[in-house]
């Protein structure tokens, strides 16, 4: 049975992705180079939770759980702010901005969502703590140590000068298909869920 890899997302407004772009060229100046694996920013989503290699016969079982659960949940803001990565400044493997705002309401929709997808198709959602971010780059594989040590120390004294990037305003949720391709990801919208109530 053919399968599609999905995952489901909040999209980011063209502003907040011309804001990542912005910062990343920054970045690139400073962090030393041929260090990082940059994300395209119109490839930047927030991610709620990958679905993996999903059968073609359970994607309308999707769709409908997905605009279910947004018309049940009203539209919330969030800022993009702080720079940080994982697992920490002196071995960094990712680099990413958090996110602040009304966290509350986008850490509900998250878990409803997956509470309702387990019971829709059998989803079994991560079982960590959720945790909020947008991925703008990847630290390459083999860097030498003096090289990492010169990019942990870089960004720990970047991460001191990020502050708040851009507002998000969260108005709806996609089901997202992944093709990987030679040369990055493509990504569609499969389906779309508008938050409740519109925004004022």
């Amino acid at each position: 049975m053919t399968k599609t890899r999905c995952f489901i997302a909040i999209a980011l407004t063209d502003h907040a992705r011309e804001e990542l772009d912005r910062l990343q060229g920054r970045l690139r100046d400073i962090l030393p180079p041929n260090t990082v694996r940059w994300t395209v920013p119109k490839n930047i989503h927030l991610t709620l939770h990958f679905l993996g290699d999903v059968a073609q016969d359970r994607l309308d079982d999707i769709r409908r759980t997905l605009r279910d659960m947004a018309a049940n949940h009203n539209p919330f803001s969030l800022n993009l702010s702080n720079l940080g990565c994982f697992p920490n400044p002196r071995r960094p493997r990712i680099v990413w901005i958090g996110l602040s705002g009304e966290t509350d309401l986008l850490v509900s929709l998250q878990r409803g969502l997956g509470e309702q997808l387990k019971k829709a198709i059998g989803f079994q959602p991560d079982t960590r703590p959720y945790s909020p971010h947008l991925t703008i780059g990847r630290v390459k594989k083999g860097i030498p140590q003096p090289q990492l040590r010169q990019l942990g120390q870089s960004l720990e004294h970047e991460i001191q000068g990020v502050g708040q990037l851009a507002l998000l305003p969260v108005e709806g949720i996609h089901l997202i298909r992944s093709d990987l391709k030679p040369d990055g990801p493509v990504y569609t919208s499969l389906a779309y869920g508008k938050l409740g109530r519109p925004l004022k």
